[in-house]
């Protein structure tokens, strides 16, 4: 019972904290299933799909728009499907070392607490209401496979990587990059979940894969509220303060895993 209502507390806070911001909080729930959530080897990652899979269809509803272009949407989707296998199976045999999945979170974690960071002292950008290019289809769907592996890897989805590149490399506005991304985050979560139940079902790579699902639920239905409380919090708090608190957050973490890496 108690760790359930660590893990209610736990998504409720990170999707608060995440959403106003334009980052899934999936990937600073790593570190609290191993140390407070009781969750241990490649189930972590699978867990937090269950997190993404719960509170991300609400903000793609919210995201998607008569802007959006379906055909993009679907070249991501059908793109990540296979994307989140080749993760779930990265993370049960090469990745089930927890030296290695560290270092792999440091990678994800250190370059993206950076951006925010410097986007918290920079200040928010002039709004873009300008019209973006069109991607064309091979690289947006090459794109969606690559940052789609390794959030299914880690458990985060791909959108927190793919959107910074799709605004970035891309010249995205943040308007036209958030649908793409959160479809990524959906599609990989949905295929990953599946994906990591089979693996387990049938005996591939190391146990436990399959995910904790009271914890995963859990954090779901408190990141679905901390997601609708979440634009609230960016009124009062400011865009700027929330920012700076989850790039802290984020280098803070990535330090913390260097630490166990070195040691």
């Amino acid at each position: 019972m108690t760790e359930v209502v660590l893990a209610l507390v736990a998504g409720f806070l990170v999707a608060a904290l995440g959403t106003p911001v334009g980052v899934s909080g999936a990937v600073f729930l790593l570190p609290l299933q191993a140390s407070l959530l009781g969750v241990s080897g490649p189930a972590i990652s699978a867990t937090n799909l269950v997190f993404n899979a719960m509170s991300t269809p609400l903000a793609l509803l919210r995201a998607v728009d008569v802007r959006a272009r379906s055909s993009e949407l679907v070249i991501v989707a059908a793109a990540c499907v296979p994307a989140a296998v080749i993760g779930a199976y990265g993370r049960v045999t090469l990745f089930a070392d927890p030296a290695r999945f560290r270092i792999l979170v440091i990678a994800v974690l250190a370059p993206l607490g950076i951006q925010l960071l410097v986007r918290a002292f920079r200040g928010p950008r002039a709004k873009d209401t300008g019209e973006s290019p069109v991607v064309r289809a091979v690289p947006l769907a090459l794109l969606a496979l690559v940052t789609g592996a390794v959030g299914g890897t880690i458990g985060i989805g791909g959108g927190s990587m793919l959107a910074p590149v799709l605004v970035a490399v891309a010249h995205q506005t943040v308007q036209r990059a958030a649908p793409l991304a959160l479809t990524s985050t959906l599609a990989t979560s949905i295929s990953g979940l599946i994906a990591y139940s089979l693996f387990d079902a049938f005996h591939i790579g190391t146990p436990p894969a399959a995910p904790v699902w009271h914890i995963g639920i859990a954090t779901g239905l408190g990141g679905i509220a901390g997601a609708l409380l979440g634009a609230a919090v960016a009124r009062r708090a400011g865009e700027r303060v929330l920012t700076l608190l989850l790039g802290t957050s984020a280098t803070a973490t990535a330090v913390s895993y260097l630490l166990q890496v070195s040691h």
